[in-house]
């Protein structure tokens, strides 16, 4: 390993092992965010190891289904896509794509070839089909009538891809008495992504549009994903945002919820709010949703609507122009602007040192967070400073809102084993545009 970087990861350890209990002590009711942040991360963790027993669910059925055959080529797969909803009743057919967009691999080199292993669940969470492919580079693999293809009679379920490169996925719902196609993307695995980062998975999402009106009526798939039961929670709202019904029902792991007329009582057009709790919280495993919505006319045309990544509710929009002092012993005492873009719990922006005293020579830094429980986390993204020494640096915010003014804790360290712990106070001056 180069010597600066021991040098660096020394220093680090001494300065957590010395300055982050005296740091920690003195967040007050900030400390609850550690204790969110670690369960996060044992929650991602644990639907990884969720992910890793399905794959093994999935293979035993490959096996039993091919009399020991199979050859279970996706059994070192690193990469996971879901398929919320395929269905093979009186009227839909059911087709799947996958597209090996790899170009090069460090375990298969160039142009690579990728193993996949696709599982069929039924509403209940049970492995219903199975099969195994082979995807050549730049290849595209369709997979006609899928459900059957995978040796399962089912009316409607959910698929869970496994490859040992990347790839994408698609579904194509036919309708058999005109072929009017519905085309649906599949959802990538974001197991380990900061939850503030994820899209079309989590704990709260949003069907953006239904409707149940004339010749038109929508349909709604809800698969639970994790590894824990879920309550799940339907809001039903029309156009004007008035709500006009509410929907409940108990959502096992690796289940689905599937509804054919969602907005049956509730007339219109308008969003949906799907929303889960954990039916078992004592357990330590949770749940976590991916969705969509069929439209369907009488007519014969149809499409699907995804579900979009909601921030929880109690998030406050924080986006625009913040100017205020940063402090932290003798290395820090600077006036600061930081310009902060927000997408749901995701924030992220510029940082620039207006004025003080700052121990780099860069003044312009990119930053990037999250926001948890209602605090706001921000750190540095620049890695390398501009000085003469080329110091690796890192500095971060947890802060909370107090009134009008973001306000805080702030750590920075370097690889100049400088460190410093101190405060942040900002206030929103106006917007970035």
């Amino acid at each position: 390993m180069h010597r600066p970087l021991l040098k660096t990861l020394a220093a680090l350890t001494a300065f957590f092992t010395l300055v982050l209990p005296a740091w920690t002590a003195g967040l007050g009711n900030r400390s609850e965010l550690k204790i969110s942040g670690a369960r996060r991360h044992l929650g991602q963790r644990e639907l990884a190891d969720h992910f890793a027993t399905l794959r093994f669910r999935i293979e035993d059925h490959a096996r039993s289904r091919l009399e020991g055959d199979a050859q279970t080529s996706a059994g070192g797969a690193s990469y996971v896509s879901i398929i919320p909803y395929v269905a093979a009743d009186s009227n839909t057919r059911t087709n799947v794509g996958l597209n090996n967009f790899s170009q090069n691999s460090l375990t298969h080199g160039q142009n690579p070839s990728t193993g996949v292993l696709i599982g069929l669940f039924d509403p209940q969470g049970n492995v219903a089909g199975s099969g195994e492919f082979t995807v050549r580079a730049n290849e595209l693999v369709q997979l006609d009538n899928i459900i059957s293809r995978l040796g399962s009679n089912i009316a409607a379920g959910w698929l869970l891809i496994y490859s040992d490169e990347p790839l994408t996925a698609w579904a194509s719902v036919i309708r058999n008495d005109n072929n009017d196609p519905a085309i649906e993307l599949a959802i990538a695995d974001q197991i380990y992504k900061p939850s503030a980062f994820a899209e079309s998975t989590g704990t709260r999402l949003i069907i953006q549009s239904s409707v149940k009106s004339g010749t038109f009526q929508s349909s709604l798939a809800v698969v639970n994903v994790g590894a824990g039961d879920g309550n799940l929670t339907m809001k039903i709202y029309d156009n004007t945002g008035i709500l006009r019904a509410t929907k409940t029902a108990s959502l096992r792991a690796d289940g689905m919820y599937a509804d054919s007329d969602i907005r049956s009582g509730a007339d219109g057009f308008g969003q949906i709010v799907i929303e889960v709790t954990d039916a078992n919280a004592g357990d330590n495993k949770s749940p976590r949703l991916v969705a969509n919505s069929f439209i369907r006319s009488a007519n014969g045309t149809s499409g699907f609507f995804p579900a979009f990544a909601l921030p929880q509710a109690n998030t406050i929009s924080i986006a625009g122009r913040w100017e205020g002092t940063l402090s932290g012993s003798t290395l820090i005492n600077a006036q600061v602007r930081i310009d902060l873009y927000q997408e749901r719990d995701m924030l992220y922006g510029t940082f620039d040192i207006l004025s003080g005293v700052f121990p780099t020579l860069d003044r312009s830094f990119l930053i990037a967070g999250e926001v948890i429980e209602n605090n706001y986390v921000l750190q540095i993204q620049d890695i390398i400073d501009g000085d003469v020494n080329r110091s690796l640096l890192s500095y971060r915010f947890l802060g909370a809102l107090s009134g009008t003014r973001l306000q805080g804790d702030a750590i920075y360290f370097d690889e100049l084993n400088r460190s410093a712990v101190g405060t942040f106070n900002l206030g929103r001056t106006g917007s970035i545009y």
